[in-house]
């Protein structure tokens, strides 16, 4: 009896390593999105404009049609 309790928990803490390494990679996943922020806040104005940031104000200066 002793071998199914081991086997039973053995299968059981295998269970649990899918959600742990999804959990990493949703964690990675948002470490990196934070690095992205932290750098595209770093740029210039000028620079968001070429790569096609819209400014702030954009929506004041459209005209309505």
């Amino acid at each position: 009896m002793s071998t199914n309790q081991s086997s039973s928990s053995s299968s059981h803490g295998l269970s649990a390593l899918p959600g742990l390494f999804n959990l990493r990679a949703r964690a990675w996943a948002a470490w990196k999105r934070h690095r992205n922020e932290v750098v595209l806040e770093s740029l210039s104005y000028d620079t968001l404009k070429d790569i096609g940031f819209p400014s702030a104000d954009d929506e004041v200066h459209k005209t309505e049609q």
